[in-house]
């Protein structure tokens, strides 16, 4: 008798303990329910001139990253020269790449200026002023783009400056196609023209097989080449004007005499 009794005294209590927790959670729900209505109402509805804009930035974003994406995946599938265990191959890949290195062709290009006359001497010291115009534009983008070269690109490169740990764009394609460009231009053989159009390429595939550079860099490099050649050309120095500009260089005469003399014993 005394628990029924007991149970009858808490009875109320439990009802009304109840009705107090449904209220509270009446109450939770609205003030939620508000909180939403008032974000929704605070976002500023889009035009449709807005909405197509955004809808436009989203589908390009997506579309770089899918080049981005591919370029990387290529370049990784094509380096099979990237290791140094590569063998024969990777050593005539090196051989490629100092074959299309800026030193070889800048000294080179300096002593056709010396010992060269007339015609050739022309064509050596445009070829220089174009090297020159090379190393400045690329030397420029690589500072200004900051572009990574390939994780696995092997430390090894011949002749390196700190500009060169950048990759966009690839020196190599740029000088390689600006020089055959030159050259086809100057020379008349037809298959010469296609032996020197030959190595430009096979210089920069060699890019991508050491690993060295990414597709979309030796791919800008050509472009890019190619446009210098044209630069060039369009204001080629006149064998006159080169012979002008040589007289400013102290003891240029001089030291072509000493050299023809020198080469002539």
């Amino acid at each position: 008798m005394v628990l029924v009794k007991d149970d009858l005294v808490h009875q109320p209590n439990l009802k009304e303990r109840g009705r107090k927790k449904a209220i509270e959670s009446n109450n939770f729900h609205q003030t939620k329910n508000n909180v939403v209505e008032c974000k929704t109402k605070g976002k500023k509805e889009l035009s449709p001139k807005e909405s197509h804009k955004r809808d436009l930035n989203t589908s390009e974003s997506t579309l770089m990253e899918n080049l981005y994406n591919f370029d990387i995946t290529l370049s990784r599938n094509l380096s099979v020269c990237a290791d140094k265990k590569s063998g024969r191959w990777r050593s005539l890949m090196i051989l490629l790449e100092i074959s299309g290195h800026g030193v070889p062709w800048i000294v080179g290009t300096v002593f056709s200026v010396i010992f060269f006359s007339d015609v050739k001497q022309e064509f050596a010291c445009n070829l220089l002023l174009a090297l020159i115009f090379d190393l400045v534009v690329v030397g420029g983008l690589k500072v200004m783009v900051r572009r990574k070269r390939p994780v696995y690109n092997e430390g090894d490169m011949f002749a390196t400056v700190s500009v060169d740990n950048y990759s966009f764009p690839s020196g190599h394609s740029t000088r390689a196609a600006m020089v055959a460009g030159l050259f086809a231009m100057f020379i008349e053989n037809g298959l010469w023209r296609i032996l020197i159009g030959c190595w430009a390429l096979c210089v920069s595939m060699s890019r991508i097989i050491l690993g060295r550079h990414h597709v979309s860099d030796v791919f800008c490099g050509v472009l890019i080449g190619l446009l210098q050649c044209w630069t060039i050309c369009t204001i080629w120095l006149a064998s006159k004007t080169c012979q002008e500009l040589l007289s400013l260089i102290p003891y240029f005469y001089e030291l072509r005499k000493q050299g023809h003399v020198l080469f002539q014993n």
